[in-house]
């Protein structure tokens, strides 16, 4: 294998972690137009267009004996995208991708809890590392000290909890039709709040929802090229670079600047973030927005 091609996965996490912050910069042009539930719905429905054709070729059956199991990741899942993409029209989009991404952190909360692994020292200096990072987050002349940040806090507590309710399913499902249940039920369930206040896109925001859609499905193609190239413990990490270029989107396009604490806490978040990567080779981050990178072999 040439050099080349052993480094390749780092340009695709890295193009992986840049189309996440696009779609992020997406979403949040689009609140100011249209409904969020109607964001959220097309999200979902455009990853169940990704999906289809691939459950097609595959001939996926979606017989399951933990339909209740699926029910409840989907229900978890979907509210985290909801408040998260509360927070990206509340909030400077760094910030509310940040909240986002404290999600590996509950999820070894969670595993403790839920699935009885092991509370190691590493996940302890890791939780310590990460609430004082959320700490100098709400300091109290920040944006984030707000409702909003509470709600980008909680995005990313019930994305932690929606991942491992993936790890529980991925012990007798198939990876594939995990995603694909996700994607079907999100997209059932959203429908129904978008009705009640629908408002028909003109065309250039039918062109920012083809632009969300586009850049989340790269996230998620660029991702799981990047996991069949090297362990999740290595392209992990990269997944926090996604704040760099939401930050450089939200100077660029909103002049947004980050404050010192608001930069310590988020070295601090990053930190306990791949501690918690590195021991449990967790996955990259992902905000709720993209479809889940996982394929048969893999286990999250």
């Amino acid at each position: 294998m040439t050099h080349q091609h052993r480094s390749s996965w780092v340009l695709f996490a890295l193009l992986s972690a840049a189309s996440f912050a696009l779609m992020a910069a997406c979403i949040r042009i689009l609140s100011e137009y249209l409904p969020q539930s109607e964001v959220v719905f097309f999200r979902n429905f455009l990853a169940l267009l990704l999906l289809l054709p691939l459950m097609y070729r595959q001939k996926i059956s979606l017989k399951s004996s933990v339909w209740g199991l699926h029910l409840f990741r989907a229900f978890i899942g979907l509210s985290a995208m909801y408040l998260y993409f509360y927070a990206l029209f509340h909030l400077p989009l760094a910030d509310a991708l940040l909240l986002n991404y404290t999600s590996p952190l509950f999820i070894a909360m969670f595993a403790t809890i839920w699935l009885g692994e092991t509370w190691t020292r590493s996940r302890k200096i890791a939780a310590i590392t990460g609430l004082i990072g959320v700490a100098l987050l709400f300091h109290p002349s920040s944006e984030i000290a707000s409702t909003a940040g509470l709600i980008g806090l909680a995005s990313g507590a019930l994305a932690g909890l929606a991942l491992t309710t993936v790890k529980k399913l991925s012990n007798t499902e198939p990876a594939i039709r995990i995603v694909i249940w996700f994607a079907m039920l999100a997209s059932l369930i959203s429908f129904i709040p978008m009705l009640f206040e629908f408002r028909w896109p003109d065309a250039e925001q039918w062109g920012w929802l083809v632009a969300m859609g586009i850049f989340g499905n790269i996230g998620h193609l660029a991702l799981t090229r990047a996991y069949k190239q090297a362990p999740a413990s290595q392209v992990s990490p990269l997944g926090y670079s996604g704040l760099i270029f939401a930050g450089l989107l939200g100077y660029l396009l909103w002049s947004e600047i980050p404050d010192l604490l608001g930069l310590l806490g988020t070295t601090a978040i990053v930190i306990a973030g791949i501690l918690v990567a590195r021991e449990r080779s967790e996955p990259m981050p992902e905000p709720p927005g993209a479809v889940p990178a996982i394929d048969e072999q893999e286990r999250i």
